[in-house]
């Protein structure tokens, strides 16, 4: 029988990514009921408290992404990685086949008449892993043709020791989305009562392992009578996805329940309001008297000042959400821009940013805890500001980057007033709680206006356009 490996000597990361509406081809691509839950509930379950083997830090959720954002994302994670770590990819969302019978991942931005360009395709996920040091990759797809992902464009996709695709379908069925607003998919739902409470434990060893996981997905979803999941392993073993319920919870880095001899991690203190914060920082003092601090397990959140400016190179800070990173570019006479990697300090995990910044751009950042970032240049300068920023409509956004948080109307008009040599402008709306997408549309020279649901929200915020609009509210 094959062995599992529990991958203790590293860590579990992963990143999951789910995408429910596509606004740049709503024609051809429909709007979808369950990737954004999927994930919220796939999250859930990796970290439970008892079967978890994930850390709360360790697992990135991207839901309505775009494909720029979802490669660097992905390309970070995979890159980031030590040889004993065990990654895990999911993704949620719409899957097309190209004329070659090439899968390719659809976000937010995705054309399905110019794939290549505007999803992510299978290939690059699988440059992505050879490219990673880690030594057990597991990649689940629930998508329609999500079984393609195991053949057809490379003979040796996803080949190596320790490498598991486990997908929703065959390269030839279509995937169920979720019968609910507010449901899960049903392969999804499948794979989370498995890493729960329902997969066996064939080889008796506390663990759901991934073949546990697959025989029972594969069983409970031929009894459904849905979709036919697939499975590729490519190694010498099979890898521990969760811990049996009833036995020991295991000791993952970063969780609370951390081995007897040293003391389990503090979360790290998010004040939000003046007292909170005297209170807080009495507490974290006490700690400090017990070593904590120097023990590097707590971070205290200090105010922002506007000329609170860090150096480049390799800089700690805490900050509490929401708040802001300035990045300015002071590279006279050079055309290579600011690069910045955003680092949450505890997890690892990357925040992504977009690249090659050039003058002065601002971006929201919805995170709490403490961070650590580096720029590509000794001439790039940051500056944290704290809080979204207030903007009231109407107002123009200049290459900036994010604008503002405002006070959002029922519908928000956008109007691109300088396309910038662009051939058109990917707007996009979004929730300052957490960064997700509300809406998204594409202007065009002779169409350069468009209007943007808020969906409800009572404040939102448009994100990074390469574009000098005027934001307004909509008749």
């Amino acid at each position: 029988m094959a062995t599992a490996r529990a991958g203790t000597d590293g860590r579990y990361r992963a990143i999951l990514i789910g995408n429910s509406t596509y606004p740049a081809d709503e024609h051809n691509l429909q709007t979808l009921k369950g990737p954004v839950k999927d994930i919220a509930a796939l999250n859930r379950a990796l970290v439970d408290q008892q079967t978890g083997m994930f850390a709360d830090l360790d697992v990135t959720l991207l839901p309505e992404t775009t494909s720029h954002r979802a490669i660097r994302a992905l390309g970070r994670f995979f890159g980031a990685a030590h040889r004993d770590d065990v990654l895990l990819f999911y993704f949620s969302g719409h899957g097309k086949l190209d004329l070659t019978g090439r899968l390719h991942l659809c976000m937010q931005d995705t054309d399905s008449a110019d794939l290549l360009a505007t999803a992510v395709s299978s290939a690059r996920i699988n440059e992505f892993a050879e490219a990673s040091l880690a030594r057990d990759i597991v990649i689940v797809l629930d998508c329609c043709h999500a079984g393609a992902f195991r053949g057809g464009d490379l003979p040796d996709t996803v080949a190596g020791p320790g490498r598991y695709v486990l997908t929703s379908c065959r390269g030839t069925q279509l995937a169920n989305d979720a019968t609910a607003d507010n449901g899960t998919s049903v392969f999804t739902q499948q794979l989370i009562d498995g890493l729960l409470i329902a997969a066996p434990d064939h080889d008796g060893d506390g663990y759901v392992g991934f073949t546990d996981l697959y025989t029972y997905v594969d069983r409970r979803m031929r009894e459904i009578g849905k979709q036919i999941p697939q499975r590729r392993v490519d190694g010498d073993g099979d890898v521990r996805l969760a811990r049996c319920r009833d036995a020991e919870p295991p000791a993952v880095p970063g969780r609370t329940h951390a081995p007897a001899d040293r003391p389990a991690p503090v979360p790290a203190l998010a004040p939000t309001s003046a007292p909170d914060r005297r209170r807080r920082i009495l507490i974290a003092a006490a700690l400090a008297a017990a070593g904590l601090i120097a023990a590097g397990l707590i971070a205290v959140v200090h105010p922002f000042r506007d000329d609170d400016r860090s150096p480049p190179g390799r800089v700690d800070h805490s900050a509490s959400a929401p708040w802001r990173l300035r990045i300015e570019d002071h590279q006279i006479g050079q055309h290579v821009g600011c690069t910045v990697t955003l680092t949450d300090a505890r997890s690892g995990s990357e925040i992504p940013l977009p690249g090659d910044v050039f003058g002065e751009r601002t971006f929201q950042i919805f995170h709490t805890g403490s961070f650590r970032w580096t720029a590509n240049s000794p001439n790039c300068r940051l500056v944290p500001l704290a809080g979204s920023g207030s903007a009231t409509l109407p107002f123009a956004l200049q290459l900036t980057g994010d604008s503002d948080v405002f006070a959002a109307p029922a519908r928000v008009s956008v109007q691109v007033r300088d396309f910038n040599n662009n051939e058109k402008c990917l707007i996009s709306l979004h929730d300052p709680a957490d960064g997700s997408a509300l809406d998204f549309r594409a202007a065009v020279p002779g169409a350069d206006t468009v209007i943007l649901d808020a969906r409800g929200r009572a404040r939102a915020y448009v994100a990074d356009p390469r574009c000098g609009l005027l934001v307004s509210a909509a008749p």
